[in-house]
């Protein structure tokens, strides 16, 4: 059997075998390519070359056989030797090689020739081979005319702007004042160079000239020598208009500094010689490059660079280095849709200012449809406008950058056709308090550009202004009603009573009339209607305008005064009500009733009604205030700060504050928002009237504003006719007060710094929030080494107080000595100091609130207690927090606390084995401890519900119940760990009930420590 067995497994190794060879050779036969010669041959090197150029050729071929390159140079069809320029071995599919050394291929050659590559181990072989059965062809473009300018590039070396024009052979200016280049630019003008301008023309070598240009065209396109450039036969040498490659920066690589480019520009790199080449190192390339033949510079193309640092390195061993950056051009078109009757405009921003700009606006085959031409302004920033498109389609905005040539290109946009024209109100109800400014907004739609707008009507109102506006091709324009002005434009100016709110608009009033003109007080409350029409003042006067709105106008008001405070360093960046207001919020502009010395006074005044007066005299609140001695008591405002009469010495002038003088000197700011007023200076700037005094501390200020213009005031005719009134009668007054008090500070004592790193001082002060200071620690001279530490920038919080923090002392011992001083500061502030072991108050955790602190509980129950830690003192602490009965810890648990914090802790633990009685139980830390009293009573409600003894105790010592397998068991607990009854003290209860849970510590450990005690006594007993 074992026999057979074998030669089974013999048999069947030898078919699999079998097997698998045939398979081997199948996979082998279709794996094997079929013979197959060269195809789709192509020149790599760029077209035409010079027949002394070498030149790259490559070709497909899936064989390792020889091939010959060849060139019919004769152009008679076949192949001779001698015309083979290259070979390739071993199946390789590319070659370079010499077209001059093709036998017939002269200097002189310029032509377009056949290149065969013919399978054939060598030249020989390819003798006779016609061209038409080579393995493959391509063809060759050569330009072979002598003296051919080679390249021209157009940059700045370290002198002037120049052209280098770069000859293939050698070209000269025998005499220069005979020379003559003109420099054509893409706008279509020419710049004639010479003749007779013989310092313009530069022979650095024969075949490499530079054209002194004078200036930088970065328009550059072409150039062309007209005469006096001759070549080594004394020829005159003119070329046709020949394309200039303009580069706006320069690295000049025998100059091993750090040079600037943008990438995406075009880089000259310069050397002192002619034919260099450079090694070119950065993020992502290594590459070489060379200036070729009469040559002095390479032009590198940085378009796919990344931002950062390249090696340039000569062949000289010189490195310079590049530095790319992006210029950070954007284009963003103002709008996704624009109408055939909008301006199409776009703006563009860019990193570097003051660029000048090309945009075109393209259709949506790349045509350009309009070119602007413009400037990057100083913020990096320039709103183009193309005015409006006729066509509707698809467009694009593309910017290029002048010098440099980067170029970036918007998202599409869409012109569509415009609706029908329509004119209409933004808002139809409009409500303002009385001589203040309403505006109205028109809305143009289509090809409507002109507005003609009522507002009152005399019949209805007794009043009525006709407004004409021109949008200027605005959609939408914002007319201003001053309705202070209004009705009195035979005093005032017409072109203060209505206006373009807009400052940067297009849009202007072309005309203004109203009637009445000459109203002694300003509009009435009451509702005036405003009308718009696209046709005339006629067809709104017929009823057939356009829209209609109502404008509202209530009673106006002087509501209140309120005093803020800053620090001179967070009012330094005030510089609108949008400031104020965050200063609000976040806490350095706050609510006061004094100005403190170095600090900044804010008196906010909230009325309605004197925008149009404002507006109308000159545009700012300072415009209105009035000298308070002035005899005109019945126009504008007056300012009026006077020391209050409790607060002035006895026999003494009250001091006063010469507003007019501070408003002069530029030394009171006026920032506002309709209905709210801030003036606002610094108590450094504060005149008085009488020069020869001052504020002193304590001294109390009264602020009094009075409104004295008597159209805002409009009283009473009857009242004021009355020879017991006057119009100070009828002035609006608003007043607070505030009291002058003296910069004082001081830091928290004791101060108290530990030998260590980022240490903290703390102090206060009645500066206003938000100065900065420094804190300076300086060690005492008797202690070595000495030490001196800083905490910039320590900031005032809006509650006095202030932290030096990030102080480093850990080159300070214990009981060093210093003295801590606040400089920079409106105060004077100065402590000794010392360095200690540990600051503040030493921890200490109080136990408190023990739960329950009086407990009666039955044997065998679980109990809860717990109760709250506090860390009374100024330091962190980590203790172990325990339970205890009688003095007796049962469990911990560790707490760290903060000094300040506190938490609360909670123990379960189990009474199993407690006899019934009077325990201490309590809760304890290091520091402290809680106790209380917990009561045990006996559990009554029977212990063995086996039947096995009736009392639960088997006291005879023999378990018949199978309670006790040893037979000794005064307990009645099985210790065997075999349990039957559900009462296994192991741990190991068949019916899966065990009354103590192993995790929670029990009171019943005291007595179990006993029963182990004794157990081990009783082993030791039978031992002996």
């Amino acid at each position: 059997m074992t026999n057979d067995n074998n030669t089974r497994k013999k048999a069947n190794a030898v078919f699999f075998a079998a097997v698998m060879v045939v398979s081997m050779v199948a996979v082998g036969f279709a794996a094997a390519p079929a013979a197959a010669a060269a195809n789709s041959a192509t020149i790599d090197s760029t077209q035409p070359v010079t027949p002394d150029e070498s030149t790259d050729i490559s070709f497909n071929t899936d064989d390792s056989d020889d091939y010959q390159i060849a060139i019919d140079a004769d152009g008679d069809g076949t192949i001779q030797e001698d015309e083979v320029v290259a070979n390739t071995t071993s199946g390789g599919d590319s070659a370079t090689f010499t077209p001059s050394d093709a036998a017939g291929l002269g200097a002189d050659a310029d032509d377009t020739f056949d290149v065969a590559v013919i399978e054939a181990p060598n030249s020989s072989e390819a003798d006779g081979t016609d061209v038409s059965a080579a393995d493959t062809t391509t063809t060759l473009d050569v330009d072979g005319v002598t003296d051919d300018l080679r390249k021209a590039t157009h940059y700045a070396n370290s002198s002037t702007a120049i052209i280098e024009l770069s000859y293939s052979n050698d070209v000269t200016i025998p005499d220069q004042s005979n020379a003559e280049v003109e420099v054509g630019l893409d706008n279509g003008s020419v710049v004639t160079i010479g003749p007779g301008a013989a310092t313009s023309f530069t022979e650095v070598s024969a075949g490499l000239i530079q054209v002194d240009t004078g200036t930088t065209f970065n328009n550059v396109q072409n150039v062309s020598v007209e005469a006096g450039f001759e070549d080594a036969a004394g020829n005159d040498v003119s070329d046709d208009d020949f394309d200039v490659t303009f580069a706006p920066s320069v690295v000049k690589v025998n100059d091993d500094s750090t040079f600037e480019a943008f990438s995406g520009e075009n880089v000259a790199l310069e050397n002192a010689s002619a034919d260099s080449t450079f090694d070119i190192d950065g993020p992502g390339v290594s590459r070489t490059r060379g200036t070729g033949t009469n040559s002095l510079v390479y032009v590198l193309d940085t378009d796919d660079f990344e931002n950062g640092d390249y090696n340039i390195t000569n062949d000289a061993d010189v490195t310079s280095v590049l530095e790319i950056s992006d210029l950070g051009l954007d284009v963003e078109v103002d709008e996704d849709e624009f109408t055939t009757n909008d301006a199409v405009t776009a703006t563009v921003t860019s990193d570097a200012i003051n660029r000048e700009i090309t945009a075109d606006l393209l259709d949506d085959d790349g045509d350009v449809v309009d070119t602007v031409e413009t400037s990057i302004d100083s913020d990096g920033e320039v709103a183009v406008d193309f005015g409006t498109v006729e066509d509707t389609g698809t467009y694009t905005v593309e910017v290029t950058d002048d010098n440099s040539a980067v170029s970036v290109e918007s998202g599409d946009f869409e012109v569509t056709e415009a609706p029908e024209g329509d004119i209409s109100f933004e808002e139809t109800f409009i409500t303002e308090e009385r001589g203040d400014n309403a505006n109205i907004t028109i809305n143009f739609q289509g090809d409507v550009e002109t507005a003609n707008l009522t507002i009152g009507d005399q019949e209805e109102v007794g009043y009525e202004a006709n407004v004409s506006v021109d949008s200027g091709g605005e959609d939408s324009v914002t007319v201003g009603f001053n309705t202070y002005v209004a009705g009195n434009t035979s005093t005032l100016n017409n072109a203060d009573l209505v206006y373009i709110a807009d400052g940067d608009s297009d849009a202007e009033i072309t005309s203004v009339d109203e009637s009445p003109d000459n109203l002694t007080n300003i509009l009435e409350t009451g509702t005036y209607p405003f009308e718009v029409s696209d046709t005339s003042f006629d067809e709104i006067a017929n009823g057939n305008s356009d829209a209609v709105g109502d404008l509202e106008l209530e009673e106006r008001s002087v509501d209140s005064f309120n005093l803020w405070t800053t620090s001179a360093d967070v009012y330094e960046d005030v510089e609108d009500v949008e400031d104020i207001s965050n200063g609000v919020e976040n806490d350095t502009v706050v609510e006061t009733d004094s100005l403190t010395e170095g600090d900044v006074l804010i008196h906010e005044l909230s009325a309605t009604g004197l925008e149009g007066a404002i507006e109308a005299n000159g545009g700012s609140l300072a415009d209105l205030i009035t000298d308070t001695s002035s005899a005109n008591d019945s126009t504008g405002i007056d300012l009026r700060i006077r020391q209050t009469a409790d607060s002035t010495a006895p026999n003494s002038e009250r001091k006063q504050v010469d507003v007019q003088q501070m408003i002069a000197d530029g030394n009171v700011d006026i920032i506002s928002t309709e209905g709210s007023y801030y003036i606002a200076f610094e108590e450094s700037n504060i005149v008085l009237d009488d020069s020869s005094r001052s504020i002193s501390d304590e001294d109390a200020f009264d602020v009094r504003l009075r409104v004295k213009d008597e159209r805002l005031l409009d009283p009473d005719e009857d009242e004021l006719e009355d020879s017991d009134v006057d119009i100070t009668d009828f002035y609006e007054t608003a007043t607070v007060s505030f009291e002058y008090v003296e910069a004082t500070g001081e830091f928290d004592t004791p101060v108290e710094v530990q030998a260590a790193e980022d240490q903290t001082i703390t102090g206060t002060t009645n500066a206003a929030p938000g100065q900065e200071f420094t804190v300076r620690v300086r060690s005492d001279s008797d202690v070595s080494p000495g030490f001196v530490q800083t905490s910039e920038d320590v900031t005032v919080q809006s509650d006095g107080s202030f932290e030096a923090t990030g102080l480093d002392l850990s080159e300070a011992s214990v009981n060093d000595t210093f003295t801590v001083t606040a400089q920079q500061a409106t105060f004077d502030a100065e402590e000794d100091g010392t360095v200690v072991e540990t600051v503040g108050e030493a921890a200490f955790l109080e136990v408190s609130d023990l739960e329950p602190a009086e407990a009666t509980a039955t044997a065998g129950d679980s109990v809860t207690v717990s109760a709250t830690i506090e860390n009374t003192g100024e330091q962190e602490a980590t203790q172990n927090i325990a339970l205890t009965l009688d003095g007796d810890e049962l469990d911990t648990t560790e707490v760290t606390l903060a000094g300040g914090n506190s938490t609360t802790v909670e123990f379960t633990a189990d009474t199993t084995g407690l006899d019934a009685g009077d325990y201490e139980h309590g809760i304890a830390s290091d520091d402290d401890e809680a106790t209380g009293t917990l009561t045990i009573e006996e559990d009554t409600s029977g212990d063995d519900s086996s039947g096995d003894d009736s009392s639960g105790d088997d006291s005879s010592g023999d378990d018949s119940s199978g309670d006790d397998s040893s037979g000794d068991d005064s307990s009645g607990d099985d210790s065997s760990g075999d349990d039957s009854s559900g009462d296994d003290s192991s741990g190991d209860d068949s019916s899966g009930d065990d009354s103590t849970d192993g995790s929670t510590p029990g009171f019943g450990a005291l007595v179990a420590l006993v029963a182990l005690i004794a157990a081990a006594l009783l082993a030791t007993r039978r031992n002996d």
